[in-house]
């Protein structure tokens, strides 16, 4: 599945949480409003009995109002007098009668009552609509109480489970990235042993040669710094996977190191249509005194891989690299400039992306590395900063001060 594929699947998966969620509060806001309903219509018919019963004159038979009206409602309900000094009645309400004495018991229901007026209006009881005589006041029942707090535990539900199934699914995919570098690395490590020791033999074979001439032993001298560097890139594969080692090294002459290699080498491993060489100057701006602590042969490798970038990109024959090495409060900054062709905006998202590669022989694997060596081993962060077609590129590298050091 493709970057857009694996976007568009998650965009889908929110939105459709995001529905649900939605559907879920609006179906428990409706039946929260006609639970409600209802019991303001059974809270009005027991007030209106009241009444009617106050304005009676002759004496009848109400024991409907208690059978048929009382034993239906279950929220609670509290009648009191106009004045709210005293509650002449009350239903589903926990009282221990025995323990509490009636001033206590009638304390506790106008209380409660009025805090049922901020919940619900109260219906007055009065005579002949002009004296009021009682309110009823009523609040909610227990069904409408959890009816009003579903949405927020199926939220809080809901949000577990998305965090426990994307922190899942984050987990697998960085375990499969995982293996499969794990395993890219360890072949490619394998797959240069055989070569390396049979290199080691003709370097044996060549030092005993009776005509060793001075140009004999520069060939051998070269031949045994490319054998040391297949040993080197070996060594770095074997370590991607495993925890590696941090040394104090001096920043400037392991940036040196690595750019004096390549110097020598500029005009056979770049070119112009496969017959200008190309001169580039690469100059470190950086203070020799300084030291961090690295992974020399890891943090080589992404020198090595911001080089080659840069060296691809310069298409003139006056190309220049410069380093730019810049001590602030909690970090170093190595700024890496080329005047090269530049990026295009549309893919500088991608460029870190492990197979993407703007070259046709490019397997698009060295700015991933070098991004997972920095961040993931050196707990640093390697970004893209600035890139055009006029002035070239820059790539930034920063290693926090608290595992690096500065000897004075």
């Amino acid at each position: 599945m493709n970057k857009f594929g694996s976007l568009n699947i998650k965009i889908a998966l929110l939105l459709s949480g995001v529905i649900i969620v939605f559907l879920i509060l609006y179906y428990t806001q409706v039946l929260v409003d006609q639970i409600q309903q209802r019991e303001k219509q059974i809270a009005d018919l027991y007030a209106k009995s009241l009444e009617y019963m106050a304005n009676d004159t002759i004496a009848g038979e109400y024991s409907f109002v208690f059978t048929q009206i009382l034993t239906k409602i279950d929220f609670p309900i509290i009648a009191t007098d106009k004045d709210y000094k005293s509650a002449d009645f009350y239903i589903n309400i926990d009282l221990d009668t025995i323990k509490m004495s009636k001033k206590e018991i009638n304390d506790y229901l106008l209380k409660e009552a009025k805090k049922m007026t901020e919940i619900n209006p109260p219906f007055k009881v009065s005579v002949k609509d002009t004296l009021i005589l009682k309110y009823v006041n009523y609040g909610q029942s227990s069904l409408v109480t959890k009816l009003k707090y579903f949405p927020v535990v199926a939220l809080i539900v809901g949000a577990i489970f998305i965090l426990l199934g994307y922190t899942g699914f984050s987990y697998i995919k960085k375990n499969e990235q995982s293996s499969i570098w794990v395993g890219l690395s360890r072949e490619t490590a394998h797959q240069l042993g055989t070569p390396l020791s049979s290199l080691f033999g003709w370097v044996e074979i060549l030092k005993t040669l009776e005509n060793n001439s001075q140009q004999l032993d520069e060939i051998t001298d070269d031949i045994e710094k490319d054998v040391d560097k297949l040993k080197m890139i070996a060594g770095r594969f074997s370590k991607i996977g495993s925890k590696p080692e941090l040394k104090k090294e001096n920043l400037f002459e392991v940036i040196d190191s690595v750019s004096h290699y390549f110097e020598k080498r500029i005009p056979t491993l770049t070119s112009i249509d496969g017959q200008k060489t190309k001169k580039i100057n690469i100059e470190i701006n950086c203070d020799k005194n300084i030291y961090v602590k690295i992974n020399r042969d890891l943090f080589e490798w992404v020198i090595e891989n911001l080089l080659k970038n840069s060296f691809d990109a310069i298409d003139k024959n006056n190309g220049k690299i410069d380093f730019n090495v810049t001590e602030r409060e909690k970090e170093f900054s190595i700024d890496v400039t080329d005047n090269g062709r530049g990026i295009d905006k549309k893919v500088r998202k991608d460029i870190f992306r492990p197979g993407y590669s703007t070259k046709k022989r490019g397997w698009g694997l060295g700015l991933s590395l070098s991004k997972r060596i920095i961040e993931d081993y050196h707990k640093g962060k390697l970004n893209l900063i600035d890139s055009n077609t006029e002035e070239g590129t820059v790539f930034r590298i920063k290693l926090n001060k608290n595992i690096t050091e500065v000897e004075k």
